[in-house]
């Protein structure tokens, strides 16, 4: 799976880096379905509003973009849309679990994955197959299988980029104090004495609890490592967590790196005020140089692009530093697109998809939103310095796919057990690996499962 998606990436690369304007040229044209979905000959008045629930934090430059080009183009696109979003995390999560259990769905869903809904909303049923879409062959079908197309039914396509994890840090922050970017944990801590000793009021490392979702990404290059050192394969080492024959509890890089994240705390590294700053607060102490890092995904360059445009040469990015130095990442695949069964116009939602899938619809995405695009005649024009640097990992090969995107059961809230453990209510790092191991074991038999125990 990582050979077939450094593939896919170095022929984004070839694109993006291009000399040629019209190199990647047929990033501009539309798919072959995309114009079926294209309804000249249809009146302004017969053209269908389709519902669009996501998540707020996921309505970006690049959806800002495609919506006003919808809008401005219903009939070409052949569809109106109306998006509804909520909030993001597992308050979101509630809600659309909610919406599967009582059958009050949107016309279109932008969710994780299809095992997502599965697992958390029982409701892979109330997904349309989307087997024969046009815009699919625009796609690398190696990095469709066992994403997008699940269970051998197609239940959703990509929208948005593609995620790396990794350490944000602000360069002239890290030029004034003449730091060098560690790469293991100890590196880690000597860099945050010497910020923390400097005088310059400059938090080292800025959490943002309050938006719990966020303090999650620190630990899970834990759980890569141990996929590594277990000698399997992403999907065969989730195999065995979904079949009860890998606990997290017993993944010690794991665990240790769930205890690395409060020792940042213990020792003062950390915004004194993080249990209430948000996500807002650390794009705007990253970027104006308050805090020196930030560790997330390339979300937040999304977000500084759009808000701090002047600001975005400043910020770099590297591995999260763990004991190992592996200088691992965790990448995240594009989210999904789907359509549901309650659908007023089931037809429709899959010439929406299709379009919105399309080399069309999503360079419109990508020109407004950079980033690393699944659709094979996507071009990226600019991609940010950050972003970069985390792509070089990534084609270096150094690179897991993030555990949950396959995991079976819900594991219950992460963000809530890490604040836990931060706060005090849970006393070490296994208990909060624990409480994982224990409510995957219970959502697993709640299901029926006879192999859990």
């Amino acid at each position: 799976m990582k050979n077939h998606w450094k593939k896919a990436l170095s022929a984004a690369l070839a694109c993006m880096i291009a000399v040629s304007a019209t190199a990647c040229s047929s990033g501009q044209n539309v798919s072959s379905a995309g114009s079926t979905a294209t309804g000249s000959s249809t009146g302004s008045k017969d053209i269908k509003t389709l519902s669009l629930l996501m998540y707020t934090d996921w309505y970006k430059d690049g959806w800002k973009a495609l919506e006003k080009y919808i809008a401005d183009n219903p009939t070409e696109a052949g569809f109106k849309l109306d998006i509804q979003k909520i909030a993001g995390g597992s308050q979101g999560d509630q809600v659309i679990e909610t919406k599967f259990a009582s059958d009050d769905l949107p016309d279109l869903l932008e969710t994780y994955n299809p095992q997502w809904v599965e697992a958390n909303a029982n409701g892979l049923d109330k997904l349309v197959d989307l087997t024969g879409i046009g815009s699919y062959s625009e796609y690398d079908d190696k990095l469709m299988d066992g994403a997008y197309k699940y269970k051998g039914k197609l239940y959703g396509m990509p929208i948005d980029s593609g995620v790396l994890s990794g350490m944000f840090y602000n360069k002239k922050v890290f030029q004034e104090l003449n730091l060098t970017v560690p790469k293991t944990w100890n590196e880690l801590l000597s860099v945050c004495g010497k910020i923390k000793s400097s005088g310059k009021n400059i938090t080292p490392v800025f959490y943002s609890a309050k938006d719990e979702w966020t303090v999650q990404v620190l630990p899970l290059v834990g759980l890569s490592e141990d996929q590594v050192a277990s000698g399997l394969n992403h999907t065969d080492f989730m195999g065995k967590i979904n079949k009860d024959q890998i606990h997290f509890a017993d993944c010690k890089n794991f665990t240790n790196l769930v205890g690395k994240g409060k020792e940042l705390i213990d020792k003062g590294y950390i915004n004194k005020t993080y249990l209430s700053d948000t996500y807002d607060n650390a794009q705007a102490a990253l970027a104006n140089g308050k805090a020196a890092m930030y560790p997330l995904g390339t979300w937040v360059m999304d977000q500084i692009v759009s808000k701090y445009p002047d600001k975005v040469n400043d910020i770099g990015a590297f591995a999260l530093p763990t004991e190992s130095g592996k200088g691992l990442v965790n990448r995240w695949i594009p989210y999904c697109l789907s359509v549901t069964t309650k659908c007023s116009d089931v037809e429709a939602g899959k010439k929406a998809v299709n379009f919105i899938a399309s080399s069309k619809a999503q360079q419109i995405y990508a020109d407004a939103q950079p980033g690393i695009y699944m659709n094979t005649k996507t071009s990226v024009k600019k991609l940010s310095s950050a972003a970069r640097d985390l792509v070089k990992v990534l084609s270096d090969g150094k690179s897991v796919r993030d555990f949950e995107e396959l995991v079976k059961y819900s594991y219950g809230d992460f963000g809530q057990y890490m604040l836990s453990f931060y706060t005090g209510t849970y006393k070490s790092a296994s208990d909060v690996t624990k409480a994982m191991d224990t409510q995957m074991s219970k959502n697993a038999q709640a299901k029926g499962d006879t192999g859990w125990k």
